[in-house]
């Protein structure tokens, strides 16, 4: 009976200690939730480092310019809240189209850091670039150096690498004063430019890899201060895009047109579409057709070989005919292979007035030939061409071919033009 009890005894001890077992490990998640709350709290103490948007002054776009005594004016298009939302300065209902929720202000300094301090000095709020949407720099500057300027933006941790880089003939002041007819700050017309030209975008963090990278020369787009009409009232409208500058090194060189910068673009895989429009021959009856080019696909090929260089480039896309003012009847399979043809062949001697521009006037290598170079044989770059690349480069051959194909015509195959009964 004794031995019995013992063994009871025993055995509830255990199932004791299993049941105790049993609610410890129950209590282990409780302490892990009530553990990482203390954590969280201790951690997320609230933003320690915030400031209030009523003592920023919000930049949306920077212009640089070099002035006359060598010193860097620094433009900024700062954001007025209390403005923005509103249809008239005065909050009436009559809107005015020159309202702007923009303030323009500027300084100059010896480096761009000194501008800057002097402009802060002239305003009640501390500046603020992370929402820097564009930096204009005017050609001047541009083609006195870009990079010693740009180290400010690379260094300064407000800056964002994904600001645009734009490029005018006119001062980088004039531009950010322009007043918009659309949007309420210049800044916004830029980026809505930029979006709608797809491809022609240059982010900061981007142009300096174009400078930085072995075997090419880097490009922006261009903005400029348009009329809005011939012989009209005199009214203004920024256009973006309406071409590119080219740079060698970090310096301005020369510029292209905007029919040029979208060649460059396909030629660089960066934009897949665009107008064409050619003069139809007078023997298939004269006139003009345009069309749209779709789903523009590149191929840049360098061959090296015994120390000389030939490039391939073949050109290919898909062809929406808009518009005929020409006599060939689209529905005739016959004129379609003409049209085709015409089209390859513009698109062919476009390219090559292209290459024979970028090669011969500019010498700059925007397209990254010598980067394909590079990435195919690193050592073989460095050990024969590297050194000696920019003066290589002008007598590239190049050998282009275009291969354009018509998917879609319209409604009707002839132009719409009345026939000649005579």
């Amino acid at each position: 009976m004794l031995y019995c009890g013992y063994l009871g005894g025993i055995a509830q001890k255990e199932t004791n200690v299993s049941e105790f077992r049993k609610e410890k490990l129950q209590m282990l998640p409780n302490i892990k939730r009530i553990f990482i709350f203390i954590l969280s709290v201790v951690l997320l103490t609230g933003c320690w480092g915030r400031r209030e948007v009523n003592d920023i002054a919000i930049v949306t776009a920077t212009g640089i310019d070099l002035m006359e005594n060598d010193f860097i004016r620094v433009t900024l298009l700062l954001a007025v809240p209390r403005l923005i939302g509103t249809s008239s300065a005065n909050g009436g209902g009559d809107s005015k189209l020159d309202v702007t929720a923009g303030w323009v202000v500027s300084e100059q300094g010896k480096t761009v850091m000194d501008a800057y301090n002097n402009l802060q000095g002239k305003l009640p709020r501390k500046i603020f670039f992370s929402h820097n949407r564009v930096i204009v720099i005017g050609e001047k500057l541009a083609r006195n150096g870009t990079l010693p300027t740009l180290d400010f933006f690379i260094r300064n941790r407000q800056s964002q690498l994904k600001s645009t880089i734009i490029v005018t003939k006119f001062e980088a002041t004039d531009v950010l004063k322009f007043k918009p007819k659309f949007e309420k700050l210049a800044s916004e017309v830029m980026k809505g430019e930029l979006h709608e030209n797809s491809g022609t975008s240059v982010q900061l963090g981007r142009f300096i890899t174009m400078l930085m990278d072995e075997g090419q020369e880097a490009y922006a787009p261009q903005i400029s201060i348009v009329p809005s009409e011939k012989g009209g009232d005199g009214s203004t409208n920024l256009m973006v895009s309406k071409g590119a500058a080219v740079f060698q090194d970090d310096r301005l060189i020369g510029w292209l047109d905007d029919m040029e910068i979208m060649e460059l673009l396909w030629l660089r895989n960066e934009k897949q579409d665009g107008v064409v429009t050619l003069e139809i021959p007078k023997k298939w009856g004269g006139g003009y057709a345009s069309a749209e080019m779709t789903n523009v696909h590149s191929k840049v090929v360098p061959i090296a070989q015994n120390g000389t260089v030939t490039v391939d480039i073949e050109i290919s896309s898909l062809l929406n005919v808009y518009e005929n003012t020409s006599r060939l009847d689209l529905n005739s399979s016959d004129d379609r292979a003409v049209l085709n043809s015409l089209f390859a062949k513009e698109v062919k001697g476009n390219i090559e007035m292209l290459c024979t521009k970028v090669q011969k006037e500019l010498r700059s290598d925007i397209f990254g030939i010598g980067q394909n170079m590079y990435k195919q044989d690193p050592h073989l770059w460095k050990t024969n061409y590297a050194n000696n690349w920019r003066t290589m480069f002008p007598d590239i051959e190049v050998n282009t071919l275009a291969k354009i194909k018509i998917i879609q015509t319209g409604l009707i195959g002839k132009g719409a033009m009345k026939e000649d009964m005579r």
